[in-house]
């Protein structure tokens, strides 16, 4: 009997786990546990990447769009400022046109809602092209909305609402909400916080899609991993650099809506873009900036640094110029 207590009690101490041993498997486990977490963590947001670029993408295609029909009317007007001043010489005649279809995309494209409470931009010598219907709209709408300002979000779906209405049957209900509860509709990411865009983008880093001034630059005093505003403001545009640049990028890929030999400016793409799995947008919106008349009194979109990279937090922004590297 007491052999077999003495057996049993051998048998029993063999079964159970030293104290190192319970330790050695919880970690084992707290790390599988840890992977395994990371992997679907990882793979839930690339799922949200992939998601937002389509709903960027077809953004994009609706916007090109809008941009496309405006060559057209382009046109239009460069006859009927012909027709208009036939004593002006013909630089001035290019110049007044340039500005003419400036304005009127800024007033039917505006980017934030301080635009949209401005009146037509007069350039030197009083010339100024109608003001555009659309802007009562839209300040109707931003009179409406519960919230003052709206969500500057809202002004990308109000704007292809009416520019090109057909393509919002391309969109689902998840990537339409309206995130601050204003009334005022909002494209939104697959993180649920608003698609922005810019309208001109001059100061927007590492571009695909129009010459990147910033990068041809190479100067030690810009960084792009922090907010070089003031930077742009005090050296546009006579800084001997960023005019070398400038001068470069309009051989690269002129302005079209400008065709004097002399211009500044060349060709911008607007900018779509969400705020990235980070949700920090990261780059000079110009809150209540706009657009003002340059060295040569015509509505310069070059002025003001839109798109200027604030810090580092705008390099997992999602957008529409770089899809090969968006994150």
């Amino acid at each position: 009997m007491r052999r077999n207590r003495e057996q049993l009690q051998i048998l029993a101490s063999r079964q159970a786990f030293t104290l190192v041993e319970m330790l050695i498997v919880c970690a084992v486990i707290g790390i599988l546990a840890t992977l395994t977490l990371f992997a679907v963590s990882k793979a839930a947001t690339a799922s949200k990447v992939a998601k937002t670029r389509a709903t960027i993408q077809k953004l994009d295609v609706a916007l090109r769009q809008i941009f496309m029909s405006y060559e057209d009317q382009f046109d239009a007007i460069k006859r009927r400022v012909a027709r208009d001043y036939p004593t002006l010489s013909p630089e001035e005649r290019q110049k007044i046109a340039a500005h003419f279809i400036r304005d009127l995309m800024r007033m039917e494209m505006p980017q934030n809602w301080e635009e949209v409470e401005e009146e037509p931009v007069r350039m030197a010598g009083g010339y100024s092209i109608e003001e555009s219907p659309l802007l009562e709209y839209y300040r109707t709408a931003k009179n409406q909305a519960t919230e003052q300002p709206p969500e500057r979000g809202a002004l990308l779906f109000l704007i292809i609402q009416n520019l090109n209405p057909e393509a919002l049957e391309a969109f689902h209900g998840s990537e339409v909400a309206d995130t601050d509860g204003d009334g005022l509709l909002e494209f939104v990411d697959a993180w649920g916080k608003p698609i922005r865009f810019l309208r001109w983008t001059p100061a927007f880093h590492g571009s695909d899609l129009q010459p990147d001034v910033l990068e041809w630059l190479r100067d030690p005093s810009y960084n792009p991993n922090r907010d070089n505003s003031d930077w742009w403001r005090n050296n546009y545009p006579d800084d001997p650099r960023l005019q070398a640049a400038m001068a470069d990028a309009r051989a690269i890929h002129a302005d079209p809506m400008d065709e004097r030999e002399n211009a500044d400016g060349w060709f911008l793409y607007p900018l779509i873009y969400s705020a990235g799995p980070d949700g920090d947008y990261g780059i000079d919106e110009g809150k209540d900036e706009s657009p003002g008349l340059g060295r040569n009194g015509i509505l310069d979109p070059f002025a003001y640094p839109f798109g200027m990279p604030k810090d580092s937090s705008h390099f997992d922004n999602i957008h529409n110029h770089q899809w090969y590297r968006s994150f």
